[in-house]
């Protein structure tokens, strides 16, 4: 096991693994719902920083995944839960593009919750493939994709999930045709396999094994070349327009006092500060933000806005 994965569960063990439901009860601990599989890129830097908050204030943080429904089973639960903050949702980009991909999203993205804060932001998706794949470079990928359309494949992470969008995005705006793979939870260890062609990754949630080569990076979303993969082209530079800001936040119970509110964005802004995190998110390509809870929501809300006009065109629907 690489170093990083392995501090990044052994941090996790220290803040609490997944545990039975019920089991909550020690007083002033803190539930973190995860709404993806243990063991994924995300639920990694959660139990990293559960562990950094622990660190800063003494609290007990625990993790609780809640995998499923492109994320909504888990994000469904804190909708549900009792505004006390003593439960909070850990959310990604994908809660934005749910919100308008999803015909019967059972919670109000907005509304249904209450905003938190901002946690993390990473620059954009990349185009990833397997240390082994015979494509070393995008301008290849780009032309066996253009010789035989369809035959080559990109998984995702599920229908209408950012890794999903991302890759239509990128298929119309290259012109080209791939095959999309959807999965449960990740298609990483298919694609070090070889069993699919290709994927779509913000690049700091797989940078370990872009690092040690089990996985290639062919291009990136951001707007200028990553400092952590200076020799990876952007998408721009090949006239292709697909982004999807990767960022990470935290969102509490519909209801929840004014004062519960900033004593929990407090105590997520000490955890932000820890070195250990501040370290980890910096050396998986991210930046620690913490948005205080105004921001966060008028950004979400913008966000869903600008996706109501991107998206439909895409043809993507989940129901």
């Amino acid at each position: 096991m690489r170093a990083t994965r392995r501090r990044a569960l052994q941090w996790g063990a220290l803040a609490g693994l997944a545990v039975p439901g019920g089991a909550f009860a020690q007083e002033g601990s803190l539930r973190i719902v995860v709404p993806f599989a243990a063991g994924s890129g995300a639920d990694n830097s959660v139990r990293v920083f559960a562990e950094a908050v622990r660190q800063a204030t003494g609290r007990t943080v625990i993790v609780d995944n809640k995998p499923g429904g492109g994320g909504t089973i888990g994000a469904l639960e804190v909708s549900r839960a009792r505004p006390d903050g003593a439960t909070i949702l850990f959310a990604t980009g994908g809660h934005t593009t749910s919100a308008v991909l999803m015909r019967k999203l059972p919670y109000d993205p907005v509304d249904g919750f209450t905003a938190i804060t901002l946690l993390t932001r990473s620059q954009g998706f990349g185009l990833i493939v397997g240390g082994d794949s015979r494509f070393k470079t995008l301008q290849a990928f780009l032309a066996a994709a253009r010789a035989e359309p369809g035959k080559l494949t990109y998984g995702s992470s599920g229908v209408g999930n950012t890794t999903h969008v991302v890759g239509e995005l990128f298929c119309r705006s290259a012109r080209i045709e791939l095959t999309h793979v959807p999965y449960k939870a990740t298609p990483i260890a298919d694609a070090m396999a070889g069993t699919i062609d290709s994927f779509f990754v913000s690049p700091s949630l797989v940078m370990e094994y872009l690092k040690t080569g089990r996985l290639r990076a062919l291009g990136v979303s951001s707007g200028q070349r990553l400092a952590l993969l200076p020799d990876t082209p952007t998408f721009g530079e090949f006239g292709i327009e697909a982004d999807i800001p990767g960022w990470s936040g935290f969102w509490g119970p519909p209801g929840l006092p004014a004062a519960t509110v900033e004593s929990l964005y407090r105590t997520l802004a000490k955890g932000a500060r820890e070195k250990s995190f501040e370290t980890y998110t910096r050396d998986n390509g991210g930046e620690v933000v913490c948005l205080p809870p105004d921001q966060f929501k008028a950004y979400v809300v913008s966000e869903i806005d600008r996706y109501r006009r991107l998206l439909p065109p895409l043809g993507i629907q989940v129901d």
